[in-house]
């Protein structure tokens, strides 16, 4: 100890010296640490981005909202999509999960309205919540719930939409026009002919 001493005192500029070195290096660390924080990670979670900002009504849903690869159960099925085919079209989003029991009586709806307004219009099932499939499967084939049988795909697994498009219960309606921008967001009873018809008599006018 002595000897650390007598050579601080013979040498005071080196004390110093590293004393100023080590303090760089620990801002260096520190520098580091918080960028590496603010980095986005490539395992961060799925297919979208790690966190979204809400979309606000009358504006338009981001370009990864097209782009972004979604997990969808249609036609007894499993695979991996893009919105992109949605594009163009008015878009309804409907959020269910599997303990929500006012949530199936929607899907027949959404078939009907399909059926009588055809390429007009687009709808979409999303599920925010439900990472059990044998759950998700039986709701769509099992014979339980064979009376709510539906042909809209469902996405599953979801995390980004529910960024986008923030709520506390379910079922929830997200309401895009055409041009992807967000119209409304509704609960089930605003789900009608007559809101379904000002939405797609809007994209005819602009057509015409």
């Amino acid at each position: 100890m002595r000897h650390f001493f007598r050579v601080g005192e013979v040498l005071p500029h080196l004390k110093t010296t590293c004393l100023n070195s080590a303090l760089l290096s620990i801002l260096c660390l520190v520098s580091m640490f918080s960028l590496s924080a603010q980095m986005p990670r490539k395992d961060s979670g799925a297919d979208g981005p790690s966190h979204t900002d809400p979309v606000m009504l009358g504006f338009r849903v981001p370009e990864e909202f097209w782009s972004i690869q979604f997990t969808v159960f249609e036609n007894g099925t499993y695979k991996k999509q893009t919105l992109e085919r949605y594009r163009g079209k008015p878009l309804i989003l409907d959020f269910w999960a599997t303990w929500c029991t006012s949530c199936m009586p929607n899907f027949p709806k959404l078939d009907r309205f399909k059926e009588r307004y055809g390429d007009d219009i687009n709808f979409l099932l999303v599920n925010s919540y439900d990472l059990d499939t044998a759950k998700v499967v039986d709701i769509f084939v099992g014979e339980k719930y064979a009376k709510y049988r539906t042909k809209t795909p469902s996405i599953l697994f979801d995390s980004y939409l529910k960024q986008l498009f923030p709520h506390q219960s379910v079922p929830i309606f997200i309401w895009l026009d055409d041009f992807g921008r967000l119209g409304a967001t509704s609960i089930s009873d605003f789900l009608n002919e007559n809101q379904i018809e000002v939405l797609t008599n809007k994209r005819k006018g602009r057509k015409k």
